[in-house]
């Protein structure tokens, strides 16, 4: 999705190997936004480590160390938007997810389109 680089390693190609959830309260975002979609950890996790995924630096991070990944979950069969936050610098492949909510209509479509040629 991008050129751009994190820590020296160009943003597509950084190590997403593991994910954990330190608090899964950052996923029941309807305690925080009315009719927003609560996501299940596991589906979280899932779309983090879709290895189809789209990977970009999270435009709205406040401490300019978060990344979206953009992945398919099976389990919630649909594609999510996963912020991740590294569990050290620069990252080896362990990630730490900070929030998750459902993709967006024109996000579901850049997924599609990147993957597209995959499917057969």
């Amino acid at each position: 999705m991008s050129d751009d680089v994190y820590d020296g390693i160009p943003v597509v190609d950084l190590p997403v190997v593991d994910v954990d959830i330190p608090d899964p309260t950052h996923l029941r975002r309807s305690l925080r936004y009315s009719n927003a979609v609560d996501i299940d950890p596991v589906s979280a996790i899932e779309a983090a480590l879709d290895p189809r995924g789209l990977i970009a630096r999270d435009v709205k991070s406040r401490t300019g160390e978060a990344i979206r990944v953009v992945g398919y979950s099976p389990s919630a069969d649909r594609v999510l938007v996963v912020v991740l936050l590294p569990d050290e610098h620069p990252p080896r492949g362990l990630w730490h997810v900070a929030t998750a909510w459902p993709a967006s209509r024109g996000l579901r479509e850049a997924y599609a389109d990147e993957n597209e040629e995959e499917t057969p």
